[in-house]
């Protein structure tokens, strides 16, 4: 992708980002679609769209082992709720970074807790660390792979970057 096309992708984020419904600790969005498995598309009573990137987490890119089976595992744990979000902070893409919850319940808890996310290497939740330690210890989820197909992504995004 070529430097025009990669601002147009920029502005088309930023436009999303300036025009969504709700503020931080809100309920009322719903999924639009899965991204991949820490991020989706939300959408709220007003129509107009965010996209969201779960807090403290990082799931396998699309090209890694368990990439679609955290994919699939977020879309379970999203559709046909109502959702809430914790956190109004944005990343360099513009994408809101955020806790969606479900009933009170954390999403991005559930997604670490179930072996279909890694904690994202900069967490500073010891909660999560403490999940993920009991979900590889259980070998659930992407820790029920064998270790040579277990790269954490941050990892794998640097042996393979973005064309």
């Amino acid at each position: 992708m070529n430097n025009s096309m990669w601002r147009l992708v920029l502005v088309f984020c930023l436009l999303i980002a300036t025009t969504s419904c709700s503020q931080a600790g809100e309920a009322g969005y719903q999924l639009v679609y899965v991204q991949d498995g820490d991020s989706a598309v939300l959408c709220c009573d007003k129509g107009k769209q965010l996209t969201v990137r779960l807090l403290d987490i990082d799931a396998p890119e699309k090209h890694q082992p368990y990439a679609e089976d955290s994919k699939a595992r977020l879309e379970r744990f999203l559709k046909g709720e109502s959702l809430a979000l914790r956190g109004s902070k944005r990343d360099r893409y513009g994408r809101r970074l955020a806790v969606i919850e479900v009933n009170g319940e954390s999403i991005n808890d559930k997604m670490v807790e179930s072996g279909a996310a890694w904690v994202w290497k900069y967490s500073k939740s010891q909660r999560m660390r403490a999940l993920q330690q009991e979900a590889k210890e259980s070998a659930i989820g992407l820790w029920a792979l064998p270790e040579a197909q277990r790269q954490n992504p941050w990892e794998w995004r640097q042996s393979h970057p973005r064309k």
